[in-house]
């Protein structure tokens, strides 16, 4: 079975204790603990593995380095030698997960893992340069590496990569089936507002997105519905009020989707549940199978300007997308769709067109983002070919101008976007 990978006896030294750290920006309706910290946490406990979870949030306004500093450091000291010091590495807490290893007093033995998309992104042959206080580096999925670590397995075995050696570029996998479930384990609070995974990764290569695995060998995982079906049923016995489901695009395996929405009828659950999804790839079965739950569908258009999105890799077949929106609208689902200013090529008026075009489709509710560039993906390599200049000493660096708007007309789409 797929848990015997998991959960392989084969090591080379004794077991390590664990200290996670989650350095998180939260957003309205997060949780406590972050999805992606708590599964490594919970393939830990399936596993035995003794470990603690330090958490905070950076844009909260009671954050503190130095707390956090302490808090960490009283955990490395109750675990003793040996342990793992983990940390998912985001553009939000880079700065402060340098700062922070920089800082720490580790115990004899002891090691420093880093994961995450900052990690994972980065080119071969650069992470000791970017962070030099660590000891490895997992590029790709973080529960099946850091237990094999935990249970003193090789580094090659592991998909890790070890300061000072040859990178190779290696990205641990992960087969999702089988995979501890944080809710059933415990290590998630269930709380009115949820967020939920059923697969990771995604088919489509949007140039501004990280949500394809850096080496692409695997575009979308599903999770196994025996441990959805036990999720969903938790929720519904909680009386959840809204899901959020973290799907980079819910719908894009039909069958699957269809199995969940039902799972999720037969589970009881009332809940609001909000699925990103993508026009041109809705079907007449799965929008029929949403009948009975309680959902809002959430479009990430990005733009509705052909050159736009073809430049972006987000390729909107506009013909496609006005039919499948109608079908949307016949039903009386509700909806959102999403747009980026600050695109490469853009300028205040064709914003204004793509927000224009989302008022004219009947849309409930539009919103807008400014066009982040994230490390590992093509606009973050292009920057210098449209000249996007970034905001600095922010923790989300946004784009304010390029060789197509200037500083002045990113404020006037800004604006537009805060009209909205």
């Amino acid at each position: 079975m797929t848990t015997n990978l998991i959960y392989s006896s084969r090591t080379t030294s004794p077991a390590r204790n664990v200290v996670l750290v989650s350095i998180d920006w939260k957003r309205p309706g997060d949780g406590k603990t972050s999805l992606g910290i708590a599964s490594i946490a919970a393939t830990l406990k399936a596993a035995g593995i003794r470990y603690q979870l330090a958490e905070s949030t950076v844009n909260e306004p009671g954050f503190c380095l130095e707390q956090e500093q302490l808090r960490i450091q009283q955990a490395l000291d109750e675990l003793g030698p040996n342990t793992l010091l983990g940390f998912g590495v985001f553009v939000w807490n880079d700065e402060a997960v340098c700062q922070l290893i920089s800082r720490l007093h580790l115990p004899a033995g002891s090691r420093i893992v880093l994961g995450g998309p900052q990690i994972s992104y980065m080119p071969a042959g650069k992470l000791e340069a970017a962070y030099p206080q660590a000891h490895w580096f997992v590029r790709g999925a973080g529960e099946q590496a850091m237990l094999r670590l935990a249970q003193g397995h090789s580094l090659d075995e592991c998909g890790v990569h070890s300061a000072g050696q040859f990178d190779q570029a290696l990205q641990a996998s992960l087969p999702l089936h089988g995979l501890p479930s944080p809710f059933v384990q415990g290590v998630v609070q269930i709380a009115p507002q949820m967020r939920w995974e059923t697969q990771r990764g995604c088919q489509f290569k949007c140039s501004f997105c990280q949500h394809r695995d850096a080496d692409g060998r695997q575009p979308t995982r599903t999770f196994d519905l025996a441990r959805l079906k036990a999720e969903a049923e938790l929720f519904a016995q909680h009386g959840v009020r809204r899901i959020s489901i973290l799907d980079p695009i819910f719908h894009s395996n039909d069958s699957h989707a269809i199995a969940v929405l039902n799972l999720l009828k037969q589970a009881g659950v009332t809940a609001q549940i909000a699925l990103q999804c993508r026009f041109e790839m809705l079907t007449e079965g799965f929008l029929d199978a949403l009948q009975g739950l309680n959902v809002t569908l959430e479009f990430g258009l990005q733009t509705a300007i052909p050159s736009e999105s073809k430049l972006i890799q987000r390729n909107n077949h506009m013909p496609k997308v006005e039919e499948k929106l109608a079908w949307v609208r016949q039903r009386g689902i509700d909806f959102e769709i999403s747009l980026i200013y600050g695109l490469p090529t853009q300028t205040p008026e064709s914003f204004k067109r793509s927000v224009d075009w989302c008022k004219r489709q009947g849309t409930p509710r539009v919103m807008a983002w400014p066009l982040m560039l994230l490390r590992g993906t093509p606009l973050h390599e292009e920057k210098d070919k449209y000249q996007l200049r970034e905001t600095i000493g922010e923790a989300i660096p946004i784009v304010i101008a390029s060789n197509s708007y200037t500083e002045a007309e990113y404020q006037t789409m800004a604006d537009i976007a805060e009209a909205l």
